[in-house]
């Protein structure tokens, strides 16, 4: 373990291309379940959301296959002396079976400025019974009481114990904004979360939209992102509409908010965006693209933005390589060179005083950890 650093002062070395011989990676944190999202808090100490490894049941056919749901997902804090323990456990996990991977479950985190945690629990992105039919969250709250944090967002305590802020899955059920431009089923996977003023700003994977949250934790759609049409199908046949799927959302130095795209099926190359949304009226416009299945983005002190792909050769691909990229003010992307096998699965980034910090084998119950990457 090393010491972190402290994050407000974010100074990260942005606009470089970085050749191997000039990044250094080190591990801060290890035997993480499926590590995501990232957070400094005010005090330099890092928050890393952990997905989990689902658990015994109830068990569902989900969008990857068969999957388990548990209380696995969690919370860790890697404090700013390098010590790692979770603040938080217990909390909604669904995972594919039978080796308890890809979870869905804490995703997104932020730290306020007096060091309140909050989160996003994802899932349980439309789980059917084995006829095919849709198994809505009540019905496994009903069986697991803990399934019914799966679509919030929920504020950790000091004690650990997760408050319901917002219902995102809630609103997808009784509005389904993308119903008509994106996805017909009720399916909703809140990812990534950004405070702004009074407001949270949540993004939603599965109901292919950006949110908004008031202080009272009323929903409200500020911005949706349609399919794309006539994309090649990878096995034959004719074109296929591909969904969008926003997995983080960011604000930048020019007020506005920026989203990755991750894509729905079949994960092209270089098929994913960054968009930028207006605050205020909730227009979409490309920013950047060329990007393949984006996870995450952080901006740094200097106003660079960072890009992380999860998988650089797709998801459909042979390796399982991330890859990070610098995005100029332009959209200009530069990709930063690093030793293979650096990022494996990598779930997201966060700058901090130091260098960057990335989660990686983020699929994986057990195997998941944070590096940092110093750009010299």
């Amino acid at each position: 373990m090393v010491a972190l650093g402290v994050a407000p002062a974010a100074r990260a070395n942005g606009g470089h291309d970085g050749d191997r011989d000039k990044v250094q990676i080190r591990t801060v944190a290890t035997g993480l379940d499926s590590p995501r999202h990232l957070a400094f808090g005010p005090r330099g100490d890092l928050y890393v959301a952990e997905a989990g490894r689902g658990g015994p049941g109830p068990c569902f056919v989900g969008g990857e296959g068969p999957a388990c749901m548990g209380a696995s997902g969690a919370v860790t804090k890697i404090d700013r002396w390098g010590r790692q323990y979770r603040i938080a456990s217990g909390l909604a996990s669904m995972a594919n079976t039978p080796d308890n991977d890809n979870a869905i479950g804490p995703h997104g985190i932020i730290v306020t400025d007096n060091d309140r945690v909050l989160i996003t629990n994802g899932g349980p992105t439309e789980p059917k019974d084995a006829t095919g039919a849709t198994i809505f969250r009540e019905t496994l709250a009903d069986q697991s009481p803990v399934a019914s944090l799966f679509g919030k967002v929920l504020k950790i305590n000091r004690q650990g114990r997760a408050i319901p802020r917002a219902d995102i899955w809630d609103y997808e059920r009784d509005f389904n904004p993308d119903k008509v431009v994106g996805n017909p089923a009720v399916d909703s996977n809140a990812v990534d979360l950004l405070q702004d003023g009074d407001r949270l700003v949540v993004a939603d994977a599965g109901g292919n939209a950006l949110d908004t949250v008031d202080q009272y934790g009323r929903v409200k759609n500020l911005a949706l992102f349609p399919n794309r049409a006539g994309v090649p199908n990878p096995f034959g046949g004719p074109p296929i509409s591909m969904q969008a799927v926003p997995t983080s959302v960011n604000k930048g130095p020019d007020g506005q908010y920026y989203v990755s795209q991750l894509t729905g099926f079949p994960f092209p190359t270089g098929g994913a965006n960054i968009y930028r949304v207006d605050p205020a009226t909730g227009a979409v416009s490309t920013f950047a693209t060329g990007f393949t299945n984006l996870m995450d983005l952080a901006f740094g002190r200097d106003g660079t933005l960072y890009a992380l792909e999860i998988d650089h050769d797709s998801l459909l691909g042979p390796l399982n390589d991330g890859a990070l990229y610098t995005v100029s003010r332009s959209g200009e992307k530069r990709q930063i060179a690093l030793p293979p096998d650096t990022l494996p699965f990598p779930g997201g980034i966060t700058v901090g005083d130091d260098g960057l910090y990335i989660s990686i084998n983020g699929g994986s119950p057990g195997a998941g950890a944070v590096v940092r990457v110093r750009l010299r």
